[in-house]
């Protein structure tokens, strides 16, 4: 799975996340910081986190969740984890 495939799997969650939450679907963009710019929750992003690493099948620790703010970063992330379990 490369970049732009975690990206838009990611971007489709969090489209889901909004719509329920009622955030506008503009705001939601590969840069835009989850909590500031597209106003989710804590309990919004913890959805985000248990859901992809269901969907990727990947565990990411607790002490990476400050550093997952938006699409990008979280993609990131994944990507890092799906490389580690790959190896």
């Amino acid at each position: 799975m490369d970049n732009s495939e975690v990206k838009g799997t990611i971007r489709e969650l969090i489209i889901e996340i909004a719509e329920d939450m009622d955030i506008e679907e503009d705001k939601v963009t590969d840069t835009a910081h989850f909590i500031e710019d597209m106003g989710l929750d804590s309990m919004a992003l913890l959805e985000v986190l248990a859901t992809m690493e269901k969907k990727f099948g990947v565990s990411i620790p607790e002490s990476e969740f400050p550093n997952i703010t938006s699409i990008d970063k979280c993609a990131v992330t994944v990507e890092k984890y799906l490389s580690e379990k790959q190896s």
